[in-house]
């Protein structure tokens, strides 16, 4: 089967809701009090380019938000390939994210 985008945003959630920020967050209110943000995806994920966009508003808000793309990984690869090389550099930036952030 040739799933588009199209196809699984439509099994995801009923057309009409798409572009709910709980459905799609590219859709969301980054204003004043947005965490900052790690945005984690490869480049076989079909997801890519609304992590992309997702980066640049967060961003245009002025809100801090880090892109990290991996080649060649699948969706959600961080945990599907639990314990390859992409997988382990993936889960460090995560760790090093969080102490930036939340550890002070």
């Amino acid at each position: 089967a040739n799933l588009t985008l199209k196809n699984m945003a439509d099994a995801y959630a009923n057309p009409s809701d798409q572009e709910n920020p709980y459905v799609s967050p590219v859709y969301g209110n980054f204003s004043k009090g947005f965490p900052p943000t790690l945005i984690q995806g490869g480049t076989k994920d079909i997801l890519l380019s609304d992590f992309v966009r997702l980066y640049q508003a967060i961003d245009q808000a002025g809100i801090p938000v880090k892109l990290d793309i991996y080649e060649g990984m699948p969706h959600d690869f961080q945990y599907i390939l639990l314990g390859t090389p992409e997988s382990n550099l993936a889960i460090s930036k995560m760790n090093d994210f969080l102490k930036e952030y939340l550890i002070k």
